[in-house]
């Protein structure tokens, strides 16, 4: 059984034969803000109950863990959460990360409530991309989605501010629910045309067991083209590697480009190259999984780490959104979005 990818070695593929080329890191499973999709208010006790900061990886134990996924072929990390910016000196492990041989790319994903105050540690430390959840451009309707009362003129300074740091793409995410905020989409759209980034609208997603989701809430990726369309001209793009989640678009006026993420209608499942890691040590093999497993224990045994990941991604044979409807009779629960981030 192989066990690494490097120069003289095949990358390491799982059952259906899909490499390993990027991993998503939890750095927290808590948040400041109460995201309807994600971790309503209602249930913040479920959020409570679960995290145990005395339990999370040190950055240490992180870049440990990288180094491991990097010889199996990874070269991009993304940082997420929770609220990843809830960490502090996050610069540190950035640093860390991008010395270690192998890693091209680290993202972050925040919700930018924490944002400013760091932002120029993080650019410093070797950030390359970042990526902003932002679900509605009027401050009642962003109140109402968040379940905060942060103001949204902050992020989007905040969003202003990446603009003009020496971050390679800035990214806004935008989850569309039918009845929340479809209306959102043109408004969004028309503020940030024009200024570089890049917004991706993601279809209402069955993660986790709390969001109450309902089919009939997608609001699918079709419908977004036909509103776009109904404004702008637009044409597709080529995705720029195997394994892209989004499908992309660019505007005929010259004036940036979009996204769409639509795990529900077209599922991507057939090129997923994404793992992640809980902020507890747990690998996940899908955003749907329901369960991980533990390679905490093994951290400081770098072969038997390396021998445990490779196991487990080469048994990796998850393809929940390209078997939704069947998946669904499966009444085991699902890990919550707020443990592996999206």
């Amino acid at each position: 059984m192989a066990t690494m990818a490097d120069a003289a070695n095949p990358p390491v593929l799982d059952q259906l034969q899909r490499p390993l080329k990027d991993l998503r890191i939890s750095l927290t499973d808590r948040c400041q803000f109460r995201c309807n999709y994600c971790l309503p208010a209602e249930h913040v006790e479920v959020m409570r109950q679960h995290s145990q900061s005395e339990q999370q990886l040190s950055f240490t134990q992180i870049t440990a863990v990288v180094k491991a996924f990097a010889q199996l072929g990874v070269n991009k990390i993304r940082l997420t959460g929770g609220e990843p910016l809830l960490r502090k000196n996050l610069s540190n492990l950035i640093r860390k990360i991008k010395s270690i041989k192998g890693i091209e790319e680290v993202a972050l994903t925040t919700n930018a409530g924490l944002l400013n105050p760091v932002l120029a540690d993080l650019v410093s430390a070797g950030l390359d991309r970042i990526t902003i959840s932002l679900d509605a451009m009027e401050a009642d309707k962003f109140a109402q989605i968040t379940g905060s009362q942060y103001p949204l003129n902050n992020i989007l300074n905040s969003i202003e501010k990446c603009l003009a740091t020496e971050i390679k793409q800035v990214k806004v995410n935008c989850v569309v629910q039918k009845g929340v905020n479809e209306d959102q989409i043109i408004p969004m759209l028309e503020h940030f045309r024009g200024t570089g980034v890049v917004v991706r609208f993601i279809e209402f997603m069955d993660v986790g067991n709390l969001n109450g989701w309902q089919a009939e809430q997608v609001y699918q990726s079709k419908q977004v083209l036909q509103m776009i369309a109904a404004r702008w001209p637009f044409s597709p793009k080529p995705a720029n590697h195997i394994g892209e989640v989004a499908s992309r678009y660019v505007f005929d006026d010259g004036l940036g480009e979009f996204g769409l993420i639509s795990s529900i209608s077209e599922p991507f499942c057939q090129d997923c190259n994404r793992a992640r890691l809980s902020t507890q040590g747990e690998i996940y093999t899908c955003l749907f999984a329901n369960q991980g497993r533990s390679i905490k224990t093994l951290i400081d045994q770098p072969d038997e780490l390396l021998t445990a990941i490779s196991t487990i991604w080469q048994h990796r044979q998850d393809q929940y959104s390209a078997q939704r409807t069947s998946a669904k009779q499966n009444t085991l629960p699902k890990v919550e979005m707020f443990v592996i981030g999206g």
